[in-house]
């Protein structure tokens, strides 16, 4: 199972604002969350190579999503365990990354943090029961 996302990024400095688009799929392998994903500039020009990235599910503390209004999707929020185990991904933020859903892909989204947080769950029983 894989869900597109998206996201912006906003740059300022002293004499202009930059703003990025980061556009991708997330999806799960093994126990992997694997992101993949390019960098794109304000005008829609690709200005990165494509990009992948994998955090282990053990190092992820919360997955949520948040459905927008009518017409929106929603937001795919992950939180790591650490602040640095998001570092290498662009636009996260102090262990924290929010990924845009598009509304047509709002159901498969609920699903993929539903199956991950079950998954979490169970984990946390089983390491329960082998203390």
């Amino acid at each position: 199972m894989s869900i597109p996302y998206h996201y912006s990024m906003y740059e300022s400095s002293d004499l202009e604002m930059k703003v990025k688009e980061v556009k991708g799929v997330i999806s799960v392998q093994d126990a992997e969350l694997l992101f993949e994903y390019k960098v794109y500039d304000m005008y829609g020009n690709g200005i990165s190579n494509l990009s992948k990235f994998a955090i282990q599910l053990d190092n992820i503390k919360r997955i949520q999503f948040k459905k927008g209004f009518l017409f929106t999707g929603g937001k795919l929020i992950l939180v790591a365990n650490q602040w640095a185990f998001f570092e290498p991904l662009p636009g996260s933020d102090q262990g924290k990354i929010t990924l845009k859903i598009k509304r047509r892909d709002r159901n498969e989204a609920i699903r993929f943090s539903t199956r991950i947080n079950l998954y979490m769950s169970q984990q946390r029983l089983d390491d329960m029961e082998d203390e």
